[in-house]
């Protein structure tokens, strides 16, 4: 052995000092990659060393993700979670764990210290929400279902959240709230988080205009594009020949009913503003929540509204979508078909209760020939500290299948239609009587096959 590597064995103080100074292999490994990144993005890991990042480069626990004015970044975990941030955003990887399987060692526990992002979250914390959580100064979130958006002002005192797909819990110490799908809310300072009719405004990561396909001198192979960014909802298209099933107050009395065709409007966010009947036009005063699915099926809830009949609605659940052709009905015939409930609002009642989120199936038995075909639905609806079971259906002659339906349980009033080809969604609205002081309770479900 040569002095020099005898001197390198056994002087220790300087190889921590070396590792100190250029603690290159020291980053954590393997939570997540970049997808895209543009602008000023980089990461600072636990002891305080900042790298630039790019599209490919590593990220693992303990480093904080920075975006810069104008810098945004997408990266995937690896358990298929998607986080966008936004520019001027912060975000921290605490503690992730993900072995390759929901085995219960899986950990998520990230910090949003300022800025925002969107996410579709993967494997972690689906089998147990309590792998996974988002702390930020004002508040933690939950999952319990995959795609929210998050916000923090530039002061940092309070934060926007709002669930695209599923359910996010949204809590501090004094309290917590649900959200579903197409609702918001928001937490200011030490106040309870609650529900809000504003949604973060975080728009998609775009590639810059300057940005162009970098070719190798050496084998003159182009780089690869970016990949695509999370995929934005497609848009309900204002139009005609709608179906549109709501519940909730109007002109001050309970109502539940599913109207097609209609003409309907909806706005930039796929919420829908007004539908008329051709009788009675519907307008939205104060939209509460929305959200779709796919360009096929949207949903929400008006806080108020207005009919053109001199009437005012409050508490107006609704779910909308194009009813399937009849030839596509008629084409499922002797197929029986569940659906799984994707979205819905949270229930509320006359008195103003707000439930919990429902659960619940749809299934369809498209009959063939001149032989009955039904629908039944199993659906449970908390609120009020009551577990209401929406159970029950319809039959019909599938020689005159139709778009929408209507029947009644012990319980409820339901009304709903198919929509999308070869029926691939339902909705659902229903009116329930609860018998309690609170009243009547309305809210809308919407189905995926």
């Amino acid at each position: 052995m040569s002095a020099q590597q005898i001197f390198r064995l056994r002087n220790p103080a300087l190889l921590m000092a070396l590792a100190a100074a250029f603690p290159v292999i020291s980053y954590a490994s393997g939570a997540a990659n970049v997808d895209f990144a543009a602008g000023s993005v980089t990461a600072v890991n636990s002891v305080g060393v900042q790298r630039p990042l790019s599209k490919g480069a590593e990220i693992g626990n303990g480093d904080t993700i920075r975006t810069g004015d104008g810098g945004r970044a997408q990266v995937r975990f690896s358990d298929g979670a998607i986080v966008s941030l936004q520019p001027q955003t912060e975000f921290r990887i605490d503690n992730y764990q993900y072995s390759g399987k929901a085995d219960e060692s899986e950990k998520g526990f990230f910090s949003l210290l300022k800025g925002g992002l969107r996410t579709i979250t993967g494997l972690v914390g689906r089998s147990n929400r309590d792998n996974y959580k988002v702390s930020t100064s004002v508040a933690t979130i939950g999952i319990r279902g995959t795609e929210y958006t998050a916000g923090l002002n530039p002061s940092g005192d309070e934060l926007n959240v709002a669930t695209g797909e599923g359910l996010v819990e949204v809590c501090n110490a004094a309290g917590c709230i649900l959200l579903a799908s197409g609702e918001s809310g928001l937490v200011q300072g030490n106040a309870a988080p609650r529900r809000s009719d504003v949604r973060p405004l975080l728009p998609p990561a775009s590639i810059p205009q300057n940005l162009q396909p970098v070719f190798s001198s050496a084998n003159q192979r182009p780089e690869p594009s970016p990949p695509p960014t999370l995929p934005p909802t497609p848009p309900l298209v204002s139009g005609s020949n709608y179906a549109v099933a709501f519940a909730g107050e109007v002109s001050g009395s309970p109502n539940s009913n599913v109207v097609s065709p209609v003409n309907a409007t909806f706005d930039t966010a796929n919420a829908l503003t007004s539908f008329d009947d051709g009788s009675v036009t519907y307008s939205a005063s104060v939209i509460a929540g929305a959200f779709s699915s796919e360009g096929v099926i949207g949903w929400g809830r008006w806080a108020s509204g207005t009919t053109s009949a001199s009437g005012s609605l409050i508490g107006f659940h609704y779910v909308t979508g194009i009813p399937t052709p009849t030839a596509d009905l008629a084409a499922l015939g002797g197929i029986t078909a569940t659906y799984n409930l994707i979205g819905f609002t949270f229930p509320t009642a006359q008195d103003g209760t707000v439930g919990q989120a429902p659960s619940g199936t749809l299934t369809a038995n498209f009959g063939g020939g001149m032989s009955n075909s039904t629908i039944s639905l199993n659906m449970t609806v908390p609120i009020g500290g009551q577990t209401f079971s929406i159970v029950g259906g319809t039959s019909w002659a599938s020689a005159s299948m139709p778009q929408t339906f209507s029947f009644n349980t012990a319980c409820a009033a339901v009304n709903g239609f198919f929509t999308g080809a070869n029926a691939s969604h339902a909705g659902i609205a229903y009116k329930i009587d609860s018998g309690m002081s609170m009243g009547y309770v309305s809210g809308v479900g919407a189905f995926k096959r």
